[in-house]
């Protein structure tokens, strides 16, 4: 929504509660959107090491690595599935 919806001609002037409304939306969305690309660097970066540090225990390299990187990437597939389909059931409530 612009700020050209906020207008009120009825009240010949900015309809502000609106416009914080609109506000605190946009920066809700922010913040979940900003998450994404945390959420799929973390589950990454912790697949990894946990791989890694097993590895080194249990002297399999590279095995571990490999299976606990690719879980790392289910799981940040899976959180993004997950706004996605939140995001959908938002879109279909309009």
């Amino acid at each position: 929504m612009g700020l050209g919806t906020c207008y009120d001609e009825k009240k010949t002037g900015w309809d502000l509660d609106r416009m914080e409304e609109d506000k605190k939306r946009f920066y809700r969305q922010f913040a979940r959107f900003s998450a994404i690309g945390l959420e799929m660097g973390l589950s990454v970066a912790i697949g990894l090491a946990i791989g890694f540090y097993l590895d080194r225990y249990f002297q399999t390299k590279p095995w571990l690595t490999i299976i606990f990187l690719l879980l790392g990437v289910a799981a940040g597939f899976r959180s993004l599935s997950s706004l996605a389909k939140e995001i959908d059931k938002r879109e279909r409530k309009k």
